[in-house]
């Protein structure tokens, strides 16, 4: 997961040390946020893909609006913005972690990981359209070089149950894989209203706000799904995963990379978001034992490496 920005480095972060609260919240936010397709994959072992993703976010939006609620975070006043706040919840909190519990019960985390990735390019060109601002050559260079490595990442994978060989074309994977891309562009939008909303009510409020909007759709969804779920038969692992979810990826990761920005500045904090997709990967690995090809680790190349050469050049 990545987030929109809110506040920007001043001209002398460049050459001071990044505070130690910084770096440690950062680097835990990473954690966060590097488990969450491992946490996904977890969720939905004894629950389906829906109403694991539907559950998550239910959860995740009662204590993020009881938090606003608390604090008394400004709230948006006129109508645009108090619209721009819905789609941002409902994108953000609501149909994205939705889309993605189903593409990765399709598909497998790894591939998740490397597809989200992608974000800060979808990001950038969902904010360019709605801007009509056209994007600089070097810019569209790197989108190309992602998009390719998304393409191949996509359309050629070998199976884990098929023996080594030339590269293979998986329709499951292909479904779930473009599930989840689907659902990074529905994110990208998402963080585009809500970064419009950041400068007016400030970024916590943008946030537990728009994961209690969330719940205008998640709670009608939840009621109607909870019948068709055998809550008897769900594990221990799956309510860890969905624990993982609500409190370190949407709550805790939220609350300390916006730490993390503000006290280390946006320039050099955005670059640690090139090591999630590493971490996740790296997790699925390990926890899940997913075996890792030549042709993940060359897809998850030129999607790092074209991620890296569109953010350059992106302003």
């Amino acid at each position: 997961m990545t987030a929109p920005a809110a506040t920007d480095a001043g001209p002398g972060d460049a050459n001071r040390r990044l505070p130690p609260v910084a770096l440690a919240a950062a680097l835990t936010t990473l954690v966060c946020w590097g488990g969450t397709v491992v946490a996904n994959r977890a969720a939905i072992e004894t629950i389906d893909g829906t109403t694991a993703g539907v559950l998550r976010s239910m959860l995740a939006g009662f204590i993020g609006l009881g938090i606003a609620l608390a604090f008394r975070l400004p709230f948006p006043e006129s109508a645009r913005h108090r619209c721009q706040l819905v789609i941002s919840g409902w994108l953000n909190f609501a149909l994205w972690p939705t889309v993605l519990s189903i593409g990765v019960a399709l598909a497998n985390a790894s591939h998740a990981a490397l597809i989200m990735a992608l974000l800060p390019v979808t990001t950038g060109l969902v904010a360019a359209i709605m801007d009509r601002v056209k994007p600089r050559s070097g810019w569209w260079l790197g989108a190309a070089v992602a998009l390719a490595g998304t393409a191949l990442l996509i359309l050629y994978t070998r199976p884990e149950t098929e023996a080594p060989g030339d590269l293979t074309l998986s329709p499951t994977w292909l479904v779930g894989d473009l599930i989840v891309f689907v659902g990074v562009c529905l994110c990208s939008a998402g963080y585009v209203s809500g970064a419009r909303l950041g400068p007016v009510v400030g970024s916590w409020s943008a946030t537990f706000y728009g994961l209690g909007a969330a719940l205008m759709l998640t709670v009608p969804a939840m009621l109607i799904l909870y019948p068709y779920s055998d809550w008897t038969a769900v594990t221990s692992a799956s309510w860890l995963g969905i624990g993982w979810l609500v409190l370190l990826s949407s709550l805790a990761g939220y609350a300390l990379w916006f730490l993390a920005m503000n006290r280390g500045g946006i320039a050099r904090i955005a670059v640690f978001q090139f090591l999630q997709p590493v971490l996740s990967v790296a997790a699925a690995a390990v926890i899940l034992g997913e075996r890792i090809t030549w042709t993940i680790l060359a897809a998850g190349l030129l999607i790092l490496l074209g991620t890296w050469i569109a953010q350059k050049y992106a302003h």
